[in-house]
């Protein structure tokens, strides 16, 4: 199976594959949980809008309420997931809405959905 390449539009750069992408953004979150910071600005924060919002159309997640300037922030969370009958401890993204509202975004899911999209067999 050929590895599947990864854009990030929003940065205009391309991954050679989906691990290195998913490695780039895991980083990120994992640096968002350790200082408990709340992303609000930048390229980091554009690249995760761009993520989430391709995401959703994609998957028709939240697209008929969805405008990117809904998505005031992200900041890493840690949470739990159900992986083969296992409940593991994991970090992830909250994305921040204007009304408060906040939603576990996980940028792995997000970023293979794009590559399979983008990378069509």
């Amino acid at each position: 199976m050929a590895a599947k390449t990864v854009t990030i539009e929003s940065k205009d750069y391309v991954f050679n594959t989906l691990k290195e992408a998913q490695k780039y953004y895991d980083a990120i979150v994992k640096e968002l949980c350790d200082a408990k910071l709340t992303l609000t600005k930048g390229q980091d924060f554009e690249d995760l809008k761009w993520i989430y919002t391709t995401y959703c159309s994609y998957t028709n997640h939240n697209v008929d309420r969805l405008k990117e300037s809904d998505i005031v922030g992200f900041k890493g969370i840690s949470t739990v997931q159900q992986k083969g009958g296992q409940y593991i401890p994991t970090e992830c993204c909250a994305i921040i809405f204007p009304d408060g509202r906040e939603e576990e975004f996980f940028t792995d899911k997000a970023i293979k959905e794009i590559a399979i999209k983008q990378n069509p067999r």
